[in-house]
């Protein structure tokens, strides 16, 4: 039996929402709708589907993106960035856009509405063991505003017949499909950027933090299945296998950039930096009881991460 069921994803630019796009409509006769804050030229991937252009936080628009969906996944909302942390201001207007949103989808009777939130919600509860259950201590302003949107798309959901998703997802990293120079900012991807054009590594901490790890393609390979699946109202953590200190990861990308890159590397860590952390595992329970397994393609994500930085970088490098 085909699906025909329409399905929305607002942030369609961005680094998870432009994976899940080309995913959605290059492996799947899934009927997509891409939503982009502004007009651009689209990919060929792109052609049989039919985007929306403009800002979420004008009425008319998010009455054009929403009309006959069935399933709407927002991730039209900024990552989590310590180098360039978002404004106040503007963690507020995305929480009223994304409140306006909840609530406009809801009376549209869309099926399901699926945010993607963020691991940094949980803020100084992120040590030791980390479930589904663990209350979140936020903070930051990030952490607070996304912990706020996650109270509205369930608060929303519960009082309709919309089911409504929270996915607290950690840190991804992978190629991306829609072209975007910030995403070279992000720390696996500045280390392979910095592979392909010095001969060092260089952390700028002191590489005693622990990130925990999803593979951009494992990302969005689980939230196709969620969004598309019989999941209940409720929060989930999506998260990698492995949470890494931040000096083993920089070791692990320098053994993968040596066979890509076949060169030589060094590591340097920030010694002045005397900071300490307290490390932590994350627990995909819940996903996994309802059937939501995530595969871990870190490897094979990294290698080809390392390749497109090659490419990208290579005319820049010593």
């Amino acid at each position: 039996m085909v699906d025909d069921r329409l399905i929305v994803i607002t942030g369609a630019a961005g680094h998870v929402g432009g994976r899940l796009l080309k995913n959605l409509c290059t492996t799947t006769q899934h009927h997509v709708r891409p939503h982009f804050r502004s007009t651009r030229a689209l990919p060929d991937w792109l052609a049989r589907c039919s985007p929306t252009f403009g800002d979420l936080q004008d009425s008319s628009t998010r009455k054009q993106v929403l009309s006959d969906a069935d399933v709407v996944v927002h991730l039209a909302t900024r990552g989590y960035s310590t180098s360039q942390p978002p404004s106040l201001d503007e963690l507020n207007d995305e929480f009223a856009t994304t409140a306006a949103m909840v609530r406009e989808a809801a009376n549209h009777k869309v099926s399901r509405f699926v945010f993607v939130s963020s691991v940094h919600v949980l803020g100084d509860a992120l040590i030791d063991e980390v479930a589904d259950s663990t209350t979140p201590l936020p903070v930051t302003d990030y952490g607070r505003l996304r912990l706020q949107i996650e109270h509205e798309v369930l608060m929303r959901s519960r009082a309709s017949q919309m089911t409504g998703i929270v996915l607290r997802m950690s840190n991804t990293f992978g190629a991306p499909a829609i072209a975007r120079p910030a995403t070279w900012d992000l720390l696996v991807h500045d280390l392979c950027r910095q592979a392909v054009m010095s001969n060092r590594l260089l952390l700028h901490t002191n590489g005693t933090g622990y990130r925990n790890l999803l593979a951009l393609g494992d990302a969005v390979g689980a939230i196709t299945r969620i969004a598309l699946q019989d999941l209940p109202t409720g929060t989930y953590l999506l998260a990698g296998p492995r949470t890494f200190q931040l000096r083993e990861l920089v070791e692990i990308v320098k053994i993968r950039a040596e066979h890509v890159l076949k060169k030589t590397l060094t590591v340097e860590v920030n010694q002045a930096d005397m900071s300490s952390h307290h490390p932590f595992t994350i627990k995909t329970l819940a996903l996994e009881e309802l059937g939501v397994s995530l595969n871990d393609s870190f490897v094979e994500e990294l290698d080809e991460l390392l390749h497109l930085a090659q490419v990208e970088f290579q005319r820049n490098s010593l």
